[in-house]
Formats: structure tokens, C-alpha cells, sequence
């Protein structure tokens, strides 16, 4: 007996387990099927359609060097059409405005906003097959000569004479300028004038003072001093320049600070006496 009760146990597990692993209906659901379809992205574009772009990223064109190789890159401003051969060959015709050139080894290389690619490229001299100059129509054999004379013609070309013929100068009058702590619209001005009388360059203008003086820091006291000694060493009229400058700027605010009254006492020794005073 004990037996037939072992086999009937049995026999009802297994029909348990097999009504359990029967496969169910798929019931419909109201999403629809999604699929995976590989999609493949193709990039291209015309070499020579001004204003085209890849689909996937901006077409960049076969490297040609890099600024930052350029020892002493100089401003120029100047709108070229070249006609120009990369670095793969590809022949395009492209409007350039220039901003900066200088020389990278025997060439010349020159950066600005190519209008075909509408972005930043650099350029090599000796990839240039011809060159007009679009402001003038001038058909430009040498373009390093024409950029340099467009440099040599302009206002930036004033302002690193100034800095360079004269840094005492500036450097006493921002001295004089940051005294009380700051630098006030008005005594900039000041310096303007100044810079514009000293270079006979009315081109020159406020972002030009700024720029200069973005590149200095301010002198210590010491270094005022070593400046005004310098300026003392040269003629009256370079010396009267300078103290006109300094005195017209704290005069124009009502109350003189103590640093800006020994710093003009100092230039009137200096200037008066030419001797060394600490």
C-alpha cells in the first residue's frame, strides 16, 4: 500500500510539472515592434564649393603649420583672393582676411578667416599660386612684402615703436597713473594725447593704450625710479613731455593722493637736478 502511495505522489509532481513548462500564448501588445537597423553615415563634400561642410565634422584641410612656430608674428589687416595649393595638392580659390603673418622657416606663413571654409587657416607663401588684394584689386607678386608694408603703414606698427622707443615713458606715466589704485578713464586720456603727440600718429586710439599696457606690469617704486632716471638722461624737451603728462593726470581729480604728489616731487628733482636721488 505504502507503495501505490509513493507512485500516485510521483505521478502528480510530474503532471504538476508539465501543465507548469507548457509554453503560453503570446498575447498582442499595443507597442509596436521595434527594430535595430545599422545605419551607415557617409561623409563627404565638394573640395571647391565655397561654404560646404561634412555632415560629421568641419573639412579640414591637410595641415600646413602651425602659428605658434612663427617667431615674431606681426598684425597686418588685409582682404587676399588666393589662388592656392594645400598640402594634398587640391587647387581652390579662396578670400582670406588676413590678421597676422611672419616667417616660419624660408616661407611666410599668414593666419586669418578663410571665407570658403568659414573658420581660422593658415596659409604658406609658397603655396600661393597668384594673390589679389580685394580693397586695392593690386595683383600681389610677393605677398610677405605687400603684408609687411600694410604693417609698416598701420597703427600697430606705432604702437611697438612706442613700446619699444618709449617704455620709460610709459612706464613712469602708468606709475603715476596707479598710484592711488587705479587707473581712471580720464588719465587715460591723458596718456592718449600724450602717446598721440609724442608718435604724430592721430590713428592711434584707447584699445592701443590698453593693449600696451595689458603687456606691463605696473612698476614698483624702484622701477619708477630707475625710469625717471633714464628720462633724466635725455633732452629737456622729452623730460617737459613727460611731466606735463604726469601733472595734468592728478589734476584731474580734486584730491591729490600722497603717492601721486611724491611721485611728481621726485620727477621735478630728477628732471631739474639729473643727479641720483633714492
Amino acid at each position: 500500500m505504502t507503495l501505490l502511495y509513493l507512485l500516485l505522489g510521483g505521478l502528480a509532481i510530474w503532471i504538476a510539472y508539465k501543465v507548469l513548462a507548457k509554453p503560453r500564448p503570446v498575447q498582442p501588445s499595443s507597442q509596436p515592434e521595434r527594430y535595430e537597423i545599422p545605419i551607415k553615415i557617409t561623409v563627404s563634400y565638394d573640395e571647391g564649393t565655397p561654404g560646404r561642410q561634412p555632415t560629421e565634422s568641419i573639412n579640414k584641410d591637410e595641415w600646413e603649420g602651425s602659428f605658434w612656430e612663427v617667431a615674431h608674428p606681426l598684425p597686418a589687416k588685409a582682404k587676399l583672393r588666393l589662388k592656392y595649393s594645400d598640402g594634398a595638392g587640391r587647387k581652390t580659390e579662396r578670400t582670406v582676411d588676413v590678421r597676422q603673418f611672419g616667417a616660419i622657416g624660408p616661407n611666410t606663413l599668414l593666419i586669418g578667416h578663410c571665407s570658403m571654409r568659414n573658420a581660422t587657416r593658415t596659409f604658406r607663401s609658397d603655396r600661393i599660386e597668384s594673390c589679389i588684394d580685394e580693397e586695392t584689386g593690386e595683383v600681389i607678386s610677393d605677398v610677405s612684402t605687400h603684408l609687411q608694408a600694410k604693417y609698416d603703414q598701420s597703427p600697430d606698427r606705432t604702437k611697438d615703436l612706442l613700446l619699444e622707443g618709449e617704455y620709460d615713458t610709459l612706464r613712469v606715466l602708468l606709475y603715476v597713473g596707479k598710484a592711488d589704485g587705479q587707473l581712471r578713464a580720464a588719465e587715460k586720456a591723458v596718456i592718449l594725447e600724450t602717446c598721440v603727440a609724442i608718435t604724430n600718429d592721430s590713428r592711434l586710439t584707447g584699445s592701443a593704450i590698453d593693449d600696451l599696457f595689458a603687456t606691463m606690469d605696473v612698476p614698483t617704486l624702484q622701477a619708477f625710479k630707475l625710469a625717471v632716471g633714464r628720462l633724466a638722461k635725455r633732452d629737456q624737451a622729452a623730460q617737459t613731455v613727460v611731466m606735463a603728462a604726469a601733472e595734468r593726470m592728478v589734476a584731474t581729480q580734486k584730491t591729490v593722493h600722497q603717492a601721486e604728489q611724491e611721485a611728481l616731487d621726485y620727477m621735478k628733482k630728477r628732471f631739474t637736478t639729473g643727479t641720483n636721488l633714492s
